[in-house]
């Protein structure tokens, strides 16, 4: 055979020889190659070399001292199994560089790969039945990319300050909890499909951690993020399945700072996303459905909760003892409660929407020095709510086709002290809220809501209510007169006193036409209230006040409705048509007369007091349309009253029979 030129030999020696002295070893289990198992091939191995592992059952537990590669021989078909049988880890690696792919790992009761070391790869491998799957500790700058883990207590976990490893595109289904990382910075996790976990993602104590475009499918908790700053989670998709678990949270951050939530879509859970203990965090963009709680802010200072999109649950946004955050640009759609304000100072409210809210769409108690601005509140029950909480500032809100737009009480004066001016508007027409005046009238007004709280010797007059009601609180000596207060909740007075109502049409009311609450000394007279869905005219623990020349008239409940209420004056009202006249219960020192009861299905009940229903023989009593009396008045044909001992003793034969007397 002719020789080869001497630099072609040399050529061909070069190819064929190890790069930088690496060499190949190749594993069976059926001890057709030189290692039957892999630690007999890395205790011959060297720095750089690769093992190749041919399909087969390999129980042990190695020890990867050395920086290597294991991987499948190429073309060999079947899985390469390392089965624990009852040990407790199936890889140690303590050497950087080392490479782990295309390994199933099963049955081990500890961690299948225990990383003690850096820049190492594991990736596409199968993970079985361990506790967890991959443990790193104290290891640095891995990639565990692409495995399929299932059925372990744990899927990833890295602690003891193990940072910039990635954790991406793993397959992780069925394991308690699937990513874990404590005390172990600067980590990214992406594009992982976890499913049917019980905790998704759990971070404690670690900081400076991406976690971008993840699915999440849990049965409890998606991503919790504790005791950490600096995190950055965006575009994951969380999903609750067990609607029934009341104590789910698809998202929960507690005790951390500077953290970006921002672009993901949640599903389900009681709580969507919670916010405690946290500081200088954005929540933005987020998507969140059917979570009975979408998000819960508590104990938080200087969040931007900006531009969500919530839809349906019981609550939209609550937020406890929380101060200076921002609540802009969010749509809650769809909710009992669409802003649950509790405790929290200094927060601004800004330019969001609440659609199709059922009680609520904003509802907030003992909070103060809120900015509530240019909000648009549609297709809803109850706009907004403010309950002991004074100085809040509410601008050129908007509500449209929402049934009761503003309720504002407190028990003290300072939690009327609010500053509410007409560019509120219902349905293009402005809100009047008056807090502490005098001496100002308001007259030939169409306005939705009137307000006055603590305020003295006003003159309201001509004015049409579109939408709400009136309310007096704390509230003496004004006269609201010539006003038609229909269609809506009717007029309320709570402790206000030495009033005067006249002349006032309350019609088609949804509750009570004029409800009075610990109200005494007030004038109500000549005002008509009919066909409201309670009564016409209701009072409640007041007294001394006068009831006179009112037309009462086809009221759903009662016409003239008294409850712990003594010494008043019900007299020359006509009442007719009612389902109930008059009740009156627990009420002690009424006298009723003159008055023309027709045509109610029942007329009176007098329960549990002493009152009269005439005023002697001379001036005499009611006339009754169901009794038969001879006499303007009637001596001798009493007509019991209903309910327990009350008689009027002088009855009219005629309708307004004392006009003819």
């Amino acid at each position: 055979m002719p020789r080869l030129p001497l630099i072609i030999f040399m050529a061909l020696l070069i190819w064929l020889s190890p790069v930088s002295g690496a060499r190949t070893y190749i594993v069976d289990d059926d001890g057709f190659s030189n290692y039957k198992t892999i630690q007999d091939a890395v205790i011959a191995a060297s720095d750089g070399d690769t093992i190749y592992v041919k399909p087969g059952n390999y129980s042990e537990e190695v020890i990867l001292n050395k920086s290597l590669s294991l991987m499948p021989l190429i073309g060999e078909i079947g899985p390469i199994i390392l089965s624990g049988q009852g040990k407790e880890t199936g890889m140690t690696v303590s050497s950087d560089g080392c490479n782990l792919e295309g390994l199933t790992f099963q049955g081990y009761s500890g961690a299948a790969v225990h990383l003690l070391s850096r820049k190492n790869r594991i990736e596409n491998n199968v993970f079985e039945d361990a506790s967890p799957a991959i443990l790193a500790s104290g290891s640095e700058g891995n990639s565990i990319n692409g495995n399929l883990i299932m059925n372990c207590q744990g899927g990833v976990a890295l602690r003891d300050a193990s940072e910039n490893n990635s954790i991406d595109g793993n397959e992780i289904t069925s394991c308690n909890i699937s990513i874990f990382l404590g005390e172990a910075d600067g980590n990214s996790i992406i594009e992982n499909n976890i499913s049917d976990a019980y905790w998704g993602i759990w971070l404690d104590n670690s900081s400076q951690v991406q976690i971008e475009g993840n699915d999440i499918q849990s049965r409890s908790h998606g991503i919790l993020l504790l005791n950490g700053s600096g995190l950055y989670v965006s575009d994951n998709l969380v999903m609750i399945d067990d609607a029934g678990n009341s104590t789910s949270r698809a998202s929960l951050l507690a005790n951390v700072s500077d953290v970006v939530f921002q672009r993901n879509k949640i599903d389900g859970g009681e709580i969507g996303l919670a916010a405690l203990d946290c500081q200088n965090t954005e929540l933005l963009y987020n998507n969140i459905t059917q979570s009975n709680n979408a998000i819960y802010i508590q104990d938080a200072y200087g969040l931007n909760i900006n531009n969500n999109s919530l839809i349906e649950g019981d609550y939209g946004i609550r937020v406890d003892n929380s101060s200076q955050n921002s609540i802009i640009g969010n749509l809650a759609r769809d909710f009992v409660i669409a802003l649950d304000i509790g405790a929290a100072e200094d927060n601004r409210i800004l330019k969001n929407q609440f659609v199709g809210i059922t009680d609520a769409a904003m509802q907030i108690t003992s909070s103060g020095n809120c900015k509530i601005l240019e909000n648009e509140f549609t297709d809803g029950f109850r706009g907004i709510m403010l309950i002991e909480s004074p100085a809040n500032l509410l601008q050129d809100n908007r509500f449209q086709n929402v049934t009761w737009s503003l309720y504002v009480e407190s028990q003290t004066k300072e939690g009327f002290n609010n500053s509410i001016d007409e560019s509120n508007v219902v349905d293009f027409v402005p809100i009047a809220y008056l807090f502490d005046q005098s001496e100002t009238q308001i007259r030939d007004r169409q306005l939705a809501h009137l307000t006055m709280a603590y305020c003295r010797n006003m003159a309201v007059d001509n004015i049409t209510i579109t939408r709400d009601a009136v309310f007096l609180f704390d509230s003496m000596n004004n006269s609201i007169i010539n006003s038609n207060i229909s269609e809506c909740f009717g007029m309320r007075l709570i402790n206000s006193s030495g009033n005067d109502i006249l002349g006032n049409l309350f019609n088609g009311n949804g509750y009570s036409g004029l409800f009075l609450y610990s109200s005494d000394g007030n004038r109500i007279e000549k005002n008509v209230a009919s066909e409201n869905e309670q009564n016409g005219l209701s009072l409640l623990s007041c007294n001394q006040n006068i009831i006179r020349d009112n037309s009462v008239q086809k009221n759903l409940v009662t016409g003239i409705w008294l409850n712990l209420s003594n010494d008043n004056q019900i007299y020359e009202n006509n009442i007719t048509a009612n389902s109930l006249g008059s009740q009156l219960s627990f009420s002690t020192g009424n006298t009723i007369y003159h008055n023309n009861f027709i045509d109610n299905i029942e007329h009176s009940i007098d329960t549990e007091g002493g009152n009269s229903w005439d005023a002697g023989n001379n001036t005499g009593g009611n006339y009754w349309s169901d009794h038969s009396a001879r006499g303007n008045p009637s001596s001798d044909w009493p007509r019991s009253i209903k309910g327990g001992i009350a008689i009027d003793n002088y009855p009219f034969q005629d309708v307004n029979g004392w006009l003819a007397a």
